[in-house]
């Protein structure tokens, strides 16, 4: 399905059913916001390859994330502070506006059948309690888990949003078949538990936080 949609390049990536609360500041973004919120239309993220979103030559990816505003405040010198969620993927066929702001024409992404993910979303969710279970053992602290979603499109998009890596590399994930997605994620927590102490080989300190897979 081809649409035309605003679009907001950001310095990070944006999934599905990902929450992100934005402070808009740039009058250009204000109008596009307004717009927006008048014509109960959703905007889409996308990650800047070069530059700053205040440039006229920008440079950016071209899949992102539909974003939808959930609520938000106008402020009195015009600023926007809203709450969006993160809801369809996209990818830009043609860019038919740059001023005042960004519009594509986007082909709206489907997704993979669940069905067809169950068991690396299955390995992924073992390795995340495993990971939890190890970091309880180092730290002789049983952390608060989050309780994962069971749908393992949910799964893998919330894994996603919450490991930290580099943009660059869940830029890659956006754009990725699910079952790629997933097994580079699983890989992701692989390392970080190789890091933690109770682990073969491992060596970080309780509460070093800063490797491959951190949380958000």
């Amino acid at each position: 399905m081809i649409e035309k949609l605003p679009l907001f390049p950001l310095g990070m990536v944006l999934f599905p059913n990902a929450p992100l609360p934005l402070h808009i500041f740039e009058e250009r973004y204000r109008d596009m916001i307004g717009d927006c919120i008048e014509q109960n239309q959703p905007f889409g993220v996308v990650m800047l390859r070069a530059g700053v979103a205040e440039s006229s030559d920008v440079s950016f990816h071209s899949i992102g994330t539909t974003a939808q505003i959930v609520d938000g405040i106008r402020m009195e010198d015009g600023r926007y502070v809203i709450n969006t969620v993160g809801q369809r993927r996209f990818r830009i066929q043609e860019l038919i506006q740059k001023l005042p702001y960004y519009i594509g024409s986007v082909d709206l992404l489907a997704e993979e059948s669940a069905a067809l993910i169950v068991e690396p979303a299955n390995t992924l969710r073992d390795l995340y309690q495993r990971y939890w279970d190890t970091l309880a053992a180092a730290t002789g602290i049983k952390p608060e888990v989050e309780t994962l979603p069971d749908d393992p499109l949910d799964l893998a998009y919330w894994m996603a949003h919450k490991i930290q890596v580099e943009n660059e590399t869940k830029q890659r994930w956006l754009e990725a078949d699910m079952t790629t997605r997933l097994r580079e994620m699983s890989g992701a927590l692989r390392a970080e538990m190789a890091l933690l102490p109770n682990s073969p080989g491992g060596s970080r300190e309780p509460g070093s936080w800063g490797g491959v897979g951190s949380w958000n």
